[in-house]
C-alpha cells in the first residue's frame, strides 16, 4: 500500500515539474538604448516572443551580474498581464567556448605534450649515463688491460659522456622555453575564463495570457561597474582665429555584457549619490578634558620652485595646460533639465565589457579667445601664450583634464574646472621662445648702509621683454616686493616703473603692448629697512 502511494506521488510530482518546466520559456533579447551617468548606467532591452494561452514564466538570460534588483522595471506589449518579476543570479550556466578560449587550449594542449617529451628525453639520457657508469669495469685482477685498449675505451667513454650532458643540457633548456611560454598562455586562459565562468543575472516574469498572442517586453535596469569622464582637445593655429573645443568622454563598462550598437546618452547626473538633503542637529557645547596633538615640523626653508605645467606667485596661478572627417559630435543633441545635462549620441555605439576607456565625441565648438602672454620673470624667464576663452557657460563642461594642441603641436595638458571659475576661462598654450625677458640686478643700486641701529638693503632689477615676432603681442608681466609682518620692518617701493601696484600682497603688474621687434624696460627698485641686530632669512 505505501510503496503504490510512493510511485503515485512521484508520477504527479514529475508531471508538475514537467508542465512547469514547459511553462518556462526563454526569450533572446538585445541592448537597445544605454544612459551612461558619471557612476553607472541604464540599461534599455527589448526582447519579442509569442504567449500561449495560460500562465508563462518568461525567462530573460545571460544578463549583467551587477544589476541593481531594486531598479528593474518591465513594460509589456500585447494582450497578456504582468503578474511578477524575480531577479536572480545564476551560478551554473557555462557559456559556449569562444574561438579564442579554443585556440587557446589547443596550444596549451600541445605545449604540454612538447614538454613531457623533453622530460622523456632527459630520463632516457639519464638512465644510458647510469648503465655506462655501471659497465666503467674493464678486465680482471687476474688478466691486465693493455694501455692501448685503456685508451680506446677511455675516449669512448668520455665522448659518449660528453654527449649524454650535451643532449641532457639541451632538452632541459628547451624544456624551461616551453614552460615560460605555457605560464604565459595558461594566464591568458585563465583570465578569459573568469570572465566566461563568472555569474550571469536572469530576469524570470511571471506573465498570463488569456489566449496565444504575440508579446513584446521592454526591460530598464541599473546596472554597476560603468561610468564616463570628461575630457577636452583645445586646439589652436593662429592668435587671430577661434580655439576649437573638442568635447569628449571617456566611457567604460564592466558589467559583463558588451554593448553591440547601441543609442548612448551621456548623463552627468551621478545616480549612486545619495538624494536625500542635509539636515541640521543642534550644536550643543559642553566642558571636557582639552586634547592635544603633538605636531611635527620641518625647519628647513623651502626653495620656491617652478611646477611642471604650472606657475605660481601670490595668487597667481597660470595651468598649462584640411577638411575633416565627420565624428559623433556631429550627432549629438544636449537636453538640459533643472538637475543634469544628457548628451544623445544618434549614432550606434559598441562599447565592450572590457574596463578600457573608450573616446566618444560628444560636442565640437569653435570658441571666442583672446590670446596674450603672460610672465613671471622672478621664477620663470619663458613667456607663456595664455588664451582667455568668453561663453564657455553654454558648452556645458565638466571637470576633466585637456590636451592642448598649438598650430599642430602637442604642448601639453592643463586642467579645466568650471567651478574653480570666472567668466573668463584661461588656458596656457605653451612656451613662445619668440618672446625674450631677462631680470638682472642693476648693482648700481643695490647697496646695504648701516642707519644707527638700522640696516637699510636696497634691491634693484631691470626686467627687459623683447618681442621677436613679425606680429604685435600684448603681455601682462609680473613681479613682487616684500611685505611687511612686522612694524619694525619698514618697505619702501622706490621705483616701480608704472606698474599696478597691489599693497596688500605686494604684487606688481605690467600690462604691455609691444610691437613687433619692439623692447621694453622697467625698473623696480625697493629697500628692506629692520633692526640691525635682527636677521630675516627669506630676503
Amino acid at each position: 500500500m505505501i510503496r503504490s502511494l510512493f510511485v503515485i506521488a512521484s508520477i504527479v510530482l514529475i508531471s508538475h515539474t514537467a508542465s512547469f518546466a514547459e511553462a518556462e520559456k526563454t526569450v533572446s533579447s538585445k541592448v537597445k538604448d544605454v544612459t551612461v551617468y558619471l557612476s553607472g548606467a541604464e540599461i534599455n532591452r527589448s526582447g519579442n516572443t509569442s504567449l500561449n494561452a495560460g500562465d508563462t514564466y518568461v525567462l530573460f538570460k545571460d544578463l549583467s551580474p551587477n544589476i541593481d534588483g531594486n531598479t528593474i522595471q518591465v513594460k509589456g506589449k500585447g494582450n497578456f498581464t504582468i503578474l511578477s518579476v524575480v531577479h536572480r543570479l545564476n551560478y551554473l550556466n557555462e557559456s559556449e567556448k569562444p574561438k579564442d578560449v579554443l585556440a587557446l587550449e589547443d596550444s596549451l594542449e600541445s605545449l604540454k605534450m612538447r614538454v613531457e617529451f623533453q622530460k622523456a628525453l632527459q630520463s632516457v639520457y639519464k638512465n644510458e649515463e647510469a648503465m655506462i657508469l655501471a659497465n666503467k669495469s674493464i678486465g680482471n685482477k687476474d688478466v691486465g688491460v693493455d694501455a692501448l685498449d685503456l685508451t680506446e675505451v677511455a675516449n669512448l667513454f668520455r665522448k659518449r659522456l660528453t654527449e649524454i650532458q650535451q643532449k641532457k643540457l639541451e632538452a632541459k633548456a628547451a624544456q624551461k622555453k616551453l614552460g615560460t611560454r605555457l605560464a604565459v598562455i595558461q594566464n591568458q586562459l585563465n583570465t578569459l575564463n573568469i570572465k566566461r565562468n563568472r555569474a550571469t543575472g536572469e530576469i524570470v516574469v511571471a506573465v498570463n495570457a488569456g489566449e496565444r498572442t504575440p508579446a513584446k517586453f521592454l526591460l530598464t535596469y541599473f546596472v554597476s561597474g560603468a561610468g564616463w569622464t570628461p575630457a577636452y582637445d583645445l586646439r589652436a593655429t593662429k592668435t587671430t582665429e577661434p580655439v576649437q573645443l573638442d568635447y569628449k568622454a571617456k566611457v567604460y563598462q564592466n558589467s559583463g555584457v558588451d554593448w553591440n550598437k547601441v543609442n548612448l546618452t551621456l548623463s552627468t547626473s551621478n545616480p549612486t549619490r545619495s538624494g536625500s538633503k542635509p539636515n541640521l542637529n543642534t550644536w550643543v557645547l559642553r566642558y571636557g578634558q582639552p586634547r592635544y596633538r603633538l605636531v611635527s615640523y620641518d625647519k628647513r626653508a623651502v626653495a620656491p620652485m617652478a611646477l611642471e605645467g604650472k606657475m605660481k606667485m601670490g595668487d597667481m596661478v597660470i595651468e598649462e595646460a584640411e577638411p575633416e572627417a565627420a565624428s559623433a559630435a556631429d550627432y549629438t543633441s544636449v537636453s538640459e533639465n533643472q538637475l543634469s545635462t544628457e548628451f544623445k549620441i544618434s549614432i550606434p555605439y559598441t562599447i565592450p565589457s572590457d574596463a578600457k576607456h573608450h573616446d566618444v565625441n560628444v560636442q565640437s565648438h569653435k570658441a571666442t579667445a583672446q590670446f596674450m602672454h603672460f610672465v613671471v620673470p622672478k621664477l620663470d624667464k619663458d613667456a607663456f601664450l595664455v588664451a582667455k576663452i568668453t561663453g564657455w557657460e553654454d558648452y556645458n563642461l565638466l571637470p576633466g583634464m585637456a590636451n592642448i594642441y598649438f598650430d599642430g603641436s602637442y604642448v601639453g595638458k592643463s586642467s579645466i574646472n568650471p567651478a574653480a571659475t570666472t567668466d573668463t576661462l584661461s588656458l596656457s598654450f605653451g612656451r613662445d621662445k619668440n618672446v625674450v625677458v631677462t631680470r638682472k640686478k642693476l648693482k648700481d643700486f643695490t647697496s646695504t648702509k648701516i642707519i644707527g641701529a638700522n640696516r637699510k638693503i636696497t634691491f634693484a632689477y631691470e626686467i627687459v621683454v623683447r618681442n621677436t615676432k613679425s606680429e604685435p603681442i600684448s603681455i601682462e608681466v609680473q613681479d613682487q616686493y616684500p611685505i611687511s609682518s612686522n612694524k619694525e620692518i619698514e618697505i619702501d617701493l622706490v621705483e616701480s616703473a608704472e606698474a599696478k601696484v597691489d599693497n596688500i600682497t605686494g604684487k606688481l603688474t605690467w600690462n604691455l603692448e609691444l610691437a613687433a621687434s619692439e623692447t621694453k624696460k622697467m625698473m623696480l627698485i625697493y629697500s628692506v629697512k629692520y633692526p640691525k641686530d635682527k636677521n630675516i632669512p627669506n630676503l
